[in-house]
């Protein structure tokens, strides 16, 4: 198996040694970019071979949320699948969704071990991964649910009935894999599908369109 290729974004150097030594320290796991300024990370971050970015709070005159909003839209019109973790000095419910609603795969407070970031890490490296479904409902029902675009509803409205139930099934948390197979369809079939739906709303991550998807049925 490849090792894992880990990008680093923080702009302070202890946090960012400290979470290099824990990853370069795994036999699956190296760090093969570190960057301490958000802004050239952003159009450095997408021309590189990176499977994960772990990527710190406020920085400069970026927010965490924004650097997350602008690093996940760089990627995508990049076509690099690269997986965005957020993190901060600790973990709170408000931080985790305004992680995931502004493009990352998920989030974890330094006040996690290094054994659940690493764990978290080789998770959201699968293309299909995201929040667990009751988890991401939770977060939005206090925090609220985004809008539902009219591109995406004119787009659901046009789907067939088999990519109807696909749907539905991923708003359970069902992998593309489970999917394909209940609905004896081709893999590739299932994530094309979800891959146009995010494109067709303007998103860049499925907790993105899972949490539209589940607004538009409240």
């Amino acid at each position: 198996m490849s090792d894992l290729r880990i990008g680093l974004i923080d702009g302070n150097e202890l946090v960012r040694s400290g979470r290099s030594m824990i990853i370069n320290a795994q036999l699956d796991m190296r760090v093969v970019l570190e960057e301490s300024d958000p802004v050239t990370a952003i159009e450095r971050a997408p021309d590189y071979l990176v499977d994960v970015l772990l990527v710190g709070p406020s920085q400069h005159s970026l927010r965490g949320q924004q650097l997350i909003q602008l690093l996940s839209q760089a990627l995508m019109d990049a076509e690099n699948g690269c997986a965005i973790i957020s993190y901060n000095a600790f973990h709170s419910p408000k931080l985790r969704y305004e992680a995931v609603i502004s493009g990352a795969q998920d989030f974890i407070g330094l006040d996690s071990s290094g054994e659940e970031l690493l764990s978290l890490i080789r998770r959201v490296v699968k293309r299909d991964y995201i929040v667990e479904p009751k988890e991401l409902t939770k977060l939005a029902n206090e925090f609220g649910f985004p809008k539902v675009s009219n591109q995406l509803e004119l787009k659901l409205s046009e789907l067939s009935d088999a990519n109807t139930e696909a749907i539905k099934l991923f708003l359970t948390g069902q992998n593309d894999q489970s999917i394909a197979k209940q609905l004896d369809l081709a893999r590739t079939r299932v994530s094309q599908l979800i891959d146009s739906l995010i494109e067709s709303a303007g998103l860049t991550s499925r907790n993105q369109l899972h949490l539209a998807l589940s607004a538009g049925i409240k």
